[in-house]
């Protein structure tokens, strides 16, 4: 029953328009703080080296290419890599439990496939999981707990980039020798320990990052190392950088706590309806980069590569709660050769290949449960993947203060599936016979850049880019071969998204502001609908506008940050389901926040100390593709502050969630009923490095 308010408004119609008027005033509180931003802006050029696998100035590139510092990395102190992530504009990656997380790179939260193949993972250049085999957790198999720097590239990747750049890549450099000496130990709340160390002697260098936690929710602690051992040295006329990576994660996993707004009860979000959830992961790489001057303009650069992965991950976010094993043993080549004849002028061209064999084994020990989901073996299978590209790119400044970049790349992706469960249908999963896959996609880019400024002295100065890319991708093999009984083996195609960016970049001394407007549309995409049944050949509709900014207020205190608008829709319609939730076109998909922003503001009242608090914002956003349910969003206060007690020791202490807010990182509603990953409280954590 509504009380009727005294103008005549009941109070659900109050509520209703206090809701508004609040969602109002933040997104006006953003817009303030980018125009804030905005209004000074004093930076040098930044180098990156994702664009073309080599170092090259950000503004000879037409994208919008940032980067994290290893001082900046340093200084974050994440203790999840999406605390990192989420500083680059666009970025709104959300942490699951423990070092798991779900990504986001000018798109909304994607699961399953979807999230596993549009986005690229890679250090040092090289994919870390074969593309048909990614996964969306696959940020934590990375070094950037000890990374030398980080990249990120929003949207399709250039052409020296193919499967799994679609939605963006994120490049994670390791260190490099004569980055000198570091070791940190670091103590939190919930059982929180943690040690990080870099050494390097001459050519070698060696780091390594071990962690435990008791966990914050009940029977969800973990345990993660990662090693790297590598060297840089010059023999004859190479150059040689060699990298070996291991990483060991054994985590408790809690899973979803159910009911609506169930985060903002502290008993229940502490809880764990699933203590039997687990992820094993274990994973092995190397690769060598070996770079050589060939005379004339001419340099050859060759990666070989091998990596092996091992996980077991108790599926509890599912009715079956399935056991599933998943293993890859492979590797392959990265090639460029390089033409730079004149400051001009620059090609570049190249084969890559990457073969890998992956299997996949898949059971349910629990009774059976409705909707199919039957107790025994599900799935059993083998894939041998061949993935060979070739591409071409060329970058030519073709007059004063214009440069254009053209590029393509065409990709054949071979799956050779060995199906080692008997054939059939089992309750909803369907084992398809041994068969072979073949994909064949071209991703075509063109970008326009418009220098402007007195690049030589300093000044001011900027650039300004119109980019047109395809990023396309195979289907990862589990969509292909994890089938259910209503889909049809061979029925998906590759998926495509056609995008078109414009953007400006502002380098004016000592700071910089960036903007950029995108529009994709998406094709062949597939999903996973509410039933939990996959639906192939959807569409989507991408449209955003970025603001980025570093302004100095004053000596000692300056304002950075990002503030994104985006609007993620269906573009085709889906009949009602089981559950209930029809899609319309033209409707947001779930899981699509608007507003998104991450704002820093830092104070460095002496040589030795600094302050920064940040203000991460997140848009209210639906938790259902029928848009019926809504998660509100929430605003975060992260607090750190660092001392140097002396040239080679610093001191450092971080508050998050300043102000004890209850939120959840992830909302979803499934199965019937709202769940969300409850974020920690009010949490403390301090560290002492030492460095030399």
């Amino acid at each position: 029953m509504c009380v009727a308010h005294p103008c005549g408004r009941s109070r659900a119609d109050v509520r209703a328009r206090k809701s508004v008027y609040m969602r109002r005033m933040r997104a006006l509180a953003l817009c303030l703080a980018a125009v804030s931003l905005a209004a000074s802006a004093f930076a040098s050029d930044d180098i990156v080296v994702t664009a073309e696998r080599r170092a090259i100035a950000a503004s000879r590139v037409p994208s919008n290419a940032a980067a994290l510092s290893a001082a900046d990395l340093e200084a974050i102190g994440a203790q999840a890599g999406s605390e990192a992530l989420n500083r680059f504009p666009g970025v709104a990656i959300h942490r699951g439990s423990g070092m798991e997380s779900l990504p986001a790179i000018r798109s909304p939260v994607l699961t399953g496939g979807q999230g596993a193949g549009s986005f690229l993972i890679l250090e040092d250049g090289v994919p870390i999981r074969a593309p048909g085999f990614a996964n969306i957790n696959q940020l934590f198999e990375t070094s950037l707990d000890f990374a030398g720097r980080v990249e990120v590239t929003r949207g399709p990747g250039s052409a020296l980039y193919g499967a799994n750049a679609v939605h963006g890549l994120v490049n994670v450099l390791t260190p490099k020798a004569g980055d000198g000496d570091r070791i940190e130990v670091e103590l939190g709340q919930w059982g929180r320990r943690r040690v990080t160390g870099r050494a390097d002697h001459g050519p070698f260098i060696a780091a390594l990052d071990a962690r435990k936690e008791e966990g914050w929710r009940d029977q969800a602690g973990l345990e993660e190392q990662h090693a790297l051992v590598g060297f840089d040295l010059e023999r004859a006329s190479w150059t040689l950088a060699g990298r070996i990576a291991a990483v060991n994660l054994a985590q408790e996993t809690a899973g979803f706590v159910e009911g609506t707004n169930a985060y903002r009860d502290r008993a229940r979000a502490r809880a764990n309806a699933n203590p039997e959830a687990y992820r094993d992961s274990r994973a092995l790489r190397a690769h060598l980069t070996a770079n050589r001057y060939l005379g004339e303009g001419w340099r050859l650069q060759v990666t070989p590569f091998a990596r092996t992965i091992d996980t077991d991950l108790l599926l509890h976010f599912l009715p079956s709660r399935a056991l599933e094993e998943t293993a890859q043993r492979g590797g392959g080549v990265q090639t460029a050769l390089y033409y730079d004849p004149n400051p001009d002028v620059s090609l570049a061209f190249g084969v890559d290949a990457d073969r890998t064999r992956a299997t996949l084994r898949e059971t349910q020990s629990r009774a059976t449960q409705p909707a199919g989901y039957v107790r025994g073996l599900h799935y059993d299978y083998a894939v041998e993947a061949e993935v060979l590209a070739l591409y071409a790119q060329a970058n030519w400044a073709f007059t004063p203060g214009w440069r254009l970049v053209a590029g393509a790349r065409g990709e054949r992706t071979t799956y050779d599936y060995d199906n080692r469960a008997p054939t059939g249908d089992v309750g909803r999963f369907r084992r398809v016979a041994d068969r072979r896959d073949r994909f064949e996609t071209v991703t075509p880019k063109l970008g326009l850049i418009r220098e402007f400024g007195d690049w030589e002295e300093g000044g001011q100065r900027g650039s300004a880019w119109l980019n047109f890319a395809r990023g396309a991708r195979a289907p990862q093999a589990a969509d292909l071969y994890s089938l259910q009984t209503l889909q049809q083996p061979g029925d998906q195609k590759a998926e495509t998204i056609d995008s078109v960016e414009l953007g400006s970049r502002f380098l004016l001394g000592g700071a910089r502001i960036e903007a950029a407007v995108y529009a994709m549309e998406k094709d062949n995409a597939a999903f996973r609908n509410a039933d939990g049944f996959t639906v192939p050949f959807a569409k989507a509709r991408h449209r955003g506008v970025e603001l980025s900014a570093e302004a100095p207020l004053t000596t000692q205190l300056s304002l950075s940050g990002w503030v994104s608008y985006a609007r993620h829709t269906y573009a085709f319609s889906d009949p009602s389901t089981r559950a209930g939730e029809s899609i319309r076109s033209g409707d947001d998909v779930d899981t699509a926040p608007r507003w998104t922003s991450n704002i820093r503001a830092t104070w460095r009242p002496t040589m030795t100390t600094s302050t920064e608090l940040e203000w991460v914002h997140m848009g209210r956003y639906f938790t259902n593709a029928a848009n019926t349910r809504v998660y509100p969003g929430h605003d975060v206060l992260n607090l750190r502050a660092r001392l140097a007690l002396s040239p080679r020791v610093d001191l450092a202490a971080a508050v998050r969630n300043v102000t004890d807010k209850a939120y959840a990182e992830r909302a979803d509603f499934a199965f019937g009923a709202d769940r969300y990953f409850p974020a920690e409280p009010r949490t403390f954590s301090v560290s002492l490095a030492l460095k030399r």
